[in-house]
């Protein structure tokens, strides 16, 4: 049962940001015979972007070499717990996946992650 929505009230207080939200729709298998992930079309979400605390680096042995950001949005996040490829995100001209989430959704109507940005070679950006 859906209540309050504790996301929707903090944004009233933080100011939102916009980023682009990709939905994981499965695998394809392309002309060489490998499998592709594919995404919905990106839809524009409002909610907050922030940087994981020193803390959680540690807490969940992240790399500091890796570019993470925690993203929450009333939209339903899943990650590899719950399907085949991380739904993913663009923000500030960066692709970021899906590492760990916080499923509010069900709950609440939102849900906060954490994301990694994935480095992408030239070859994977003209694809």
């Amino acid at each position: 049962m859906l209540t309050t929505n504790l996301l929707q009230k903090a944004l009233r207080l933080i100011p939102p940001v916009s980023f682009q939200y990709e939905k994981f729709l499965g695998e394809t298998i392309n002309t060489m015979g490998i499998k592709v992930p594919t995404y919905a079309e990106a839809v524009t979400v409002k909610g907050s972007v922030q940087s994981p605390e020193n803390s959680l680096y540690e807490q969940m042995g992240l790399s500091l070499e890796k570019n993470y950001r925690i993203f929450y949005g009333s939209i339903d996040i899943k990650g590899n717990e719950a399907q085949q490829q991380p739904d993913r995100f663009i923000y500030d001209g960066k692709v970021f996946e899906t590492v760990k989430n916080v499923d509010w959704f069900n709950y609440d109507g939102w849900c906060g992650v954490l994301a990694v940005e994935v480095k992408r070679n030239r070859e994977q950006s003209t694809t």
